[in-house]
């Protein structure tokens, strides 16, 4: 499909999800507004269960409540339903455009799951369905007990978000819990609001006894509409906020979220009470808006103290040969290793190998907004195979350079460039204590997010072109995974080491280590797909100082 037919696809859907939505929750909530505010008639008038008296344009309204069977039925009676099916419907299509059009870009992270396009599309939708079965029946069988259902939905919500979370991306596990619950709200208006009043005006019409019990059912159901309505608005805007779906407590964030918008839908309903407690719900609303705020908080700036610093000391062999000058605060010699002499230190080289054929790649199908130089079709760059050599493949020194005295890492940042929607270089090769500076390319909002064991992760937007941020990883880790949670394909990987002997190889597959003296060492090879292979080596070894190392296709 054409990327700019696409594009206004999806502009025009958005714009129609936000109309129908408004009118939808517009009215919905101005009638239970109503139900909440009305009095008893001023007139006393058969039929009439409450008055309302609202002021607009020029003059007031008044409105009166009449139930069915009080009086003969008017001719014209205005209905409000098409709101809610037209904003599920283009809730739907957006779903199929965004989240299943698209190989699932946006719909799965490898981080998360190895479900493949077809099987997050099939869950999603079965998982759609079933919830709402699951939902009903616990109102039509529980529906008359007073505490169970609302238990029981409670825990299907619970259950849902933690699947959802489990199972997609973090931005479609939001969206997913959103489009839950409007389904539920949309079909609870078709399948029991609507029937249950068309039910009564039948009787009404026909003389027969009114039998305002499917009344009671009809505003049962359209009270739980009520309370799902802001943390479904919340979902519907959360990929604009990947501190909430992005962050490593995604699934509690999103039931506090809930939970938050429960709570102010309740105040609103019963604020018009005379009842002390309620401004105990705005005490625990603000607790909970700071606890959010709290969670999402960026981790603060981890320096490394001066007793941190790496010593910059040359090997052993150099001393004897060197006269280095000293810098004053690092007591560290300034002479680069490569003066040393050559016969002293060696350069250890090879090639990363790939046997077979090559996994089929896979296609990213990038939005418009990302194609400025990638072009139309853009491949995943995870295993990038050139005449049976490897790229990407990051080789190191693991054992045997313990008592080799290093120099200070470099002071210049390494670069992370976060472009055309992709993460270049995709994997990098950094010291500790090296600045590391991620940098936003693209003219749209993007996020870092990172995932370390030893050093600090953090999750910060970067919300414009040119926007960056510098970080400094203070402990060796093999690797740190980077990510944007807006765009959860692109992901980078990030090898942290404590010392220079590392390399990695270029789109010949080909490696050099520099600087190691006479030794026996172990040395590893790590690839993101493919995992380590470790082999060793005594320097100097006859021959040529070269190592290989051999990946094949699973």
């Amino acid at each position: 499909m054409d990327s700019n037919f696409t594009e206004w696809l999806s502009l025009l859907g958005r714009w129609a999800h936000i109309i129908f939505g408004i009118a939808w929750i517009g009215s919905s909530f101005f009638f239970n507004w109503l139900d909440i505010h009305f009095k008893p008639p001023q007139s006393p008038n058969k039929g009439v269960t409450g008055e309302l008296f609202l002021v607009h344009g020029g003059g007031y309204y008044q409105i009166q409540k009449k139930l069915f069977g009080s009086e003969k039925t008017p001719g014209i009676l205005h209905w409000f339903k098409w709101e809610a099916a037209w904003t599920l419907i283009s809730g739907y299509f957006l779903l199929g455009l965004i989240y299943y059009s698209t190989s699932g870009n946006y719909l799965i992270d490898t981080d998360v799951s190895s479900l493949t396009h077809g099987e997050a599309v099939l869950l999603s939708m079965g998982t759609l369905v079933l919830s709402w079965f699951l939902y009903d029946g616990i109102w039509r069988f529980f529906g008359q007990r007073s505490f169970l259902p609302h238990l029981l939905t409670f825990f299907l919500i619970l259950g849902a978000s933690s699947f959802f979370v489990k199972n997609l991306s973090g931005r479609a596990a939001y969206i997913h819990l959103g489009i839950m619950l409007a389904t539920w709200m949309v079909l609870n208006v078709w399948v029991h609001i609507i029937p249950a009043q068309k039910k009564m005006l039948q009787q009404a019409e026909e003389g027969a006894t009114v039998d305002h019990s499917l009344g009671k059912h009809g505003a049962n159901r359209s009270k739980q509409n009520n309370y799902f309505t802001l943390p479904v608005i919340f979902t519907m805007i959360s990929h604009h906020y990947p501190q909430t779906y992005g962050h490593e407590l995604l699934w509690p964030i999103l039931l506090l979220l809930i939970t938050l918008g429960v709570l102010i839908r309740h105040y609103f309903n019963i604020r018009h009470v005379k009842d002390k407690r309620k401004g105990w719900i705005l005490i625990v609303v603000g607790a909970l808006v700071i606890t959010l705020i709290s969670l999402t908080r960026p981790p603060s700036i981890e320096k490394p103290s001066k007793t941190m610093q790496p010593k910059a000391i040359l090997p052993e062999v150099q001393k004897k040969d060197i006269k280095a000058d000293v810098d004053p605060i690092t007591k560290a010699a300034k002479v680069p290793v490569k003066e040393a002499k050559s016969a002293e230190l060696f350069d250890l080289t090879g090639t990363v190998y790939f046997k077979g054929s090559p996994p089929e790649t896979k296609v990213i199908r990038l939005p418009k907004k990302c194609k400025s130089s990638q072009g139309s079709i853009v491949y995943d760059n995870r295993v990038l195979v050139q005449k049976g050599k490897l790229k990407n493949a990051i080789v190191w020194v693991l054992k045997g350079h313990e008592q080799i005295k290093v120099s200070p890492p470099p002071l210049k940042p390494f670069e992370l460039d976060q472009k055309d929607c992709i993460y270049k270089p995709r994997v990098a090769a950094v010291r500790a204590g090296q600045p590391v500076t991620f940098i936003n390319s693209d003219s749209f909002f993007h996020n870092v997010k990172t995932k370390a064991k030893l050093n600090k992760s953090f999750n910060i937007g970067m919300p414009k072109k040119d926007s960056r941020i510098t970080k400094t990883f203070l402990k060796e880790e093999i690797v740190i995974k980077a990510k944007c949670s807006v765009h959860p394909w692109m992901r980078a990987s990030i090898a942290v080491f404590k010392h220079p002997f590392f390399s990695m190889t270029d789109q010949n597959g080909s490696f050099k280590i520099k600087g190691l003296p006479k030794g026996s060492y172990t040395v590893r090879s790590w690839h993101e797909v493919y995992g380590v292979i470790d082999q060793t080596i005594s320097l100097p070894k006859k021959g040529g100082n070269t190592l290989s190392f051999s990946y094949e296709n699973k």
